[in-house]
This record gives C-alpha cells, sequence and structure tokens, in this order.
C-alpha cells in the first residue's frame, strides 16, 4: 500500500480530468499519518489553489477558529476535500470530476484509519454515502463509513452569509472530538509473521446481480462495513455451489450463476490462531431475482447499488476491484 506522500505526489502529477490542466497547484491534504479526526471539505479555492494546502483562506480561518473553539488542535487532524483540484470560478465539482478523484480520497482514509470522519458540507457528504437530502436532515442520522463514524456538518463557508450556524458547526465537531477521544481503533489486516508456516484456505463468493444495472451488497454487523456474500468451501462442494450457498445463507436468496470473474489472493497472520493464511477467494457474477432479502445473524442491512454507489460504500480495495470485474462481466453480456 502506498504512503500518504506517495498518493500526495500522485495527485501532484495528476492529469486524469480537465481540472488538472488548469489549476496553479493541486491540494492532496495535510496532517499526520495517524489523526484520529479526518476532515473532507469540498475542493480548493482560490488560496488554497495558490498555496497548495487544505484550508488557508476565509473558510479556513473560520475552520481554524472553530476547532480552537471545541479543543481541537489542527495539526492533530487530517484535513483534505473531496476534489483535490480547484473548479474553475469556485463551482461546484462536476460528476465525473468527483468519480476521478474520489480514488484518492479513499485510499488517504484507508491509510489514516482515523476515528472519526467529519464530512464538511453536502459535498463531501454525498461522495461518502449514498445519501441524499438536506444538510439539516443529514445530521439527524448517524453515518458509517466503512466501520468508522461520520459526522455531517456544515461548510465553514457557510458562516459567510449565515453567522448562527457557527455554534451548529462547533458543536457538530466537538461531538466528532468526543467519539474521537472514546472509540476504540478498528483493527486491519496483519502482516504474516516471518518464520510461522502458511496454511491454505479457499473461499467462494457471488456478486449478486439484478440483471439491470444494480448490484447487492450486504453488511456486517460487528464491523459495520459492507461486503460481498462469500465464505469458505466446504468439503464435496464446488466454487460455484460455496457461491450460491453463501448467498442463500447471508442474503435469503437463490441465485445462478453467470460466469468466474475474479480470483483474489492474500496473506495475513490471524491473531486467534497465531496462523499464517494464504487465502484465495473465488468470485462469480450471480443471477438473482429481487425477492425479499432475510439477512443471516450477524449482518444488519443490505442495499441494491449501481456500480458506482458500490464502490462508494466498500471498504475493501480487493472488493472494490471484484466489483469492477462484476461490470466488466456485465457489459460483455450486454
Amino acid at each position: 500500500m502506498s504512503s500518504l506522500e506517495g498518493i500526495a505526489r500522485e495527485v501532484r502529477r495528476c492529469r486524469r480530468c480537465r481540472l488538472g490542466y488548469i489549476r496553479k497547484n493541486a491540494v492532496p491534504g495535510a496532517g499526520p499519518s495517524r489523526a484520529k479526526m479526518f476532515f473532507v471539505g469540498e475542493a480548493p479555492g482560490r488560496d488554497e489553489d495558490t498555496s497548495g494546502r487544505p484550508f488557508v483562506g476565509q473558510s479556513g480561518k473560520i475552520l481554524t477558529a472553530i476547532l480552537k473553539s471545541a479543543r481541537v488542535r489542527r495539526e492533530d487532524a487530517f484535513i483534505t476535500s473531496v476534489n483535490k483540484c480547484r473548479p474553475p470560478g469556485n463551482r461546484r465539482p462536476r460528476a465525473d470530476e468527483v468519480a476521478t478523484c474520489r480514488p484518492y480520497l479513499m485510499r488517504q482514509i484507508d491509510l489514516v484509519r482515523p476515528r472519526v470522519i467529519v464530512a464538511l458540507g453536502l459535498h463531501s457528504l454525498y461522495a461518502l454515502t449514498t445519501f441524499r437530502g438536506s444538510m439539516s436532515k443529514a445530521r439527524k442520522y448517524q453515518f458509517v463509513y466503512h466501520g468508522i463514524p461520520l459526522i455531517a456538518t456544515y461548510h465553514p463557508a457557510a458562516v459567510l452569509y449565515n453567522r448562527p450556524v457557527r455554534a451548529t458547526i462547533r458543536k457538530d465537531i466537538a461531538l466528532a472530538a468526543q467519539i474521537a477521544r472514546t472509540t476504540k481503533p478498528r483493527e486491519g489486516g496483519i502482516d504474516p509473521v516471518p518464520g510461522i508456516p502458511f496454511r491454505k484456505r479457499v473461499s467462494s463468493g457471488g456478486v449478486p446481480w439484478d440483471g439491470g444495472s444494480k448490484f447487492l451488497l450486504i453488511r456486517r454487523m460487528d464491523e459495520g462495513l459492507w461486503g460481498i456474500p462469500k465464505g469458505g468451501v466446504e468439503e464435496g462442494e464446488t466454487l460455484e455451489q460455496t457461491a450460491l450457498r453463501e448467498l442463500k445463507e447471508e442474503a435469503g436468496l437463490k441465485g445462478k450463476t453467470v460466469c468466474p470473474i475474479k480470483r483474489i489472493r492474500y496473506r495475513f497472520y490471524e491473531s486467534e490462531s497465531e496462523m499464517n493464511f494464504d487465502k484465495t477467494v473465488c468470485y462469480f457474477l450471480v443471477r438473482v431475482r429481487r425477492g425479499k432479502v432475510k439477512l443471516e445473524r450477524g449482518f444488519e442491512d443490505y442495499r441494491w447499488c449501481t456500480y458506482e454507489e458500490a464502490c462508494r460504500i466498500l471498504h475493501y480495495t480487493n472488493d472494490r476491484s471484484v466489483m469492477r470485474a462484476a461490470r466488466m462481466a456485465v457489459r460483455r453480456l450486454s
């Protein structure tokens, strides 16, 4: 996995969308690599474009003051934005510009692994969740992004034309700070430990597809993460049989495998068994009917998503690569 500085170098070289050709400086973001709080704005403004640093203009001064009043040290937080380049005239970033730049943000969050994320404004909230609505409504929800609590609040720029909203932002950031202090960090995968032998594991899963443009994701209760139905291959089963069984057990749906789409292999250390594992997961595209979903115990939610929505809420890079393979398979079929 790359470092934050590695991502910053990529961002500064990036020309993947039109904004990369008209900016003065890209603005990757700034903050410690293990920041407990992670702030996400919309896009750089004029001052940020000139300096290459996030939130240094009027909005930045307001944010710094609010952080101080909420007893949050700015230098302890990671601060960035969804889009890393300034749109001309400070217009809203377009959908294709957001889609092009969002992977940088997702990788930054994966590396920092903050204890709480603060979405500053609806644009950043929309980029991190599937919510669509007003900020007044969003503030009533408890969001989770890849297992990380997410607090939605107004963008600091709102204070420029609505001074009373300053107290609201301060209240939301104070709540986020409390969550950061009291929430334990979620453990990620552990690299293999040298000197310990590897044990092989084989699993199989299916990406449930409705025959149109939607795919089914399910969310685990223990981690709050969205994923794809999958499980270990039992004795006497084929990979396809396992994928269909796991779909039936975890989501209560029957399906038919269409084609194999992806094989993922990775190695990790499991502290519970004190063993290294060499794991292979085989994925299939599975055609299902959008009937009633009955989740297995241990899962708390499900969602039919477009490809773009799925990639937005899936946590693991491997799962997002499987979704890309599923979309390519669907395109070939059509």
